[in-house]
């Protein structure tokens, strides 16, 4: 009598621990979420056919998709770009600008002039390369000379001169290059960026040497100084 309830509690375990898959009824694990023959979830993703005919639609359909989205997102799109000065750094007469533009549109750099309460209004900023005025989407590197109205011994006296406020840690006379980019939208935006004392005291002694090589100073090569005819 004990032998057959123990028979009965044994197999009623057995009963407890499987369970007959949703599909093919095979005995599986209680709680499988995996047919273990014929691979069918026994779960919510049951109720889920998808053939190989279903598949191969999706597959197009999502190929076609990611060809022609592009093409219709051009048609109701309208390129503009978003540039915008970046960094700079001035080396000796050299000033080098790196130029983002966020956008998918082209920006152009329509003017960059000198503001300072020490060097001459005249101070030119060039574009090394006129190329460089247009703005393409990405990161640019761009590059100017600075060219001051200042005579090989001048720039030489204002150097020494330049020299004292780094030594001291004073601020030197407010000095800084704007910068003017148009957006492909027609906006602007105007920024500037500070020359500090080191910086103008490189870019004095720069235009010192620079000058000293010129045999015929005049306005056009900005090697003439205050107050001397060419």
């Amino acid at each position: 009598m004990e032998d057959e309830k123990l028979k009965s509690e044994s197999v009623q375990q057995s009963v407890d621990e499987v369970q007959l898959c949703s599909q093919c009824r095979h005995e599986i694990p209680r709680g499988a979420l995996l047919c273990t023959k014929c691979n069918s979830y026994q779960d919510w993703r049951r109720h889920i056919s998808v053939s190989q005919l279903s598949l191969a639609l999706i597959a197009a359909i999502l190929s076609i998709t990611g060809i022609v989205a592009p093409e219709l997102y051009k048609l109701v799109h309208e390129p503009v770009s978003n540039a915008f000065i970046s960094t700079s750094s001035v080396d000796g007469t050299t000033l080098r600008v790196t130029v983002l533009n966020t956008g998918d549109a082209s920006a152009v750099l329509t003017k960059t002039w000198m503001s300072s309460e020490y060097l001459a209004g005249a101070t030119e900023v060039r574009l090394r390369n006129d190329s460089d005025a247009l703005i393409p989407p990405g990161s640019k590197l761009v590059v100017f000379d600075i060219v001051p109205l200042l005579s090989e011994s001048q720039s030489y006296k204002d150097s020494m001169e330049m020299m004292g406020y780094v030594f001291s840690d004073k601020d030197v006379p407010n000095t800084e290059v704007r910068f003017q980019l148009v957006q492909s939208n027609g906006d602007f935006i105007v920024q500037s960026s500070k020359i500090n004392a080191e910086d103008m005291f490189k870019l004095l002694r720069a235009n010192a040497n620079r000058c000293s090589a010129i045999s015929e100073p005049n306005f056009e090569n900005g090697c003439i100084g205050p107050g001397e005819l060419e």
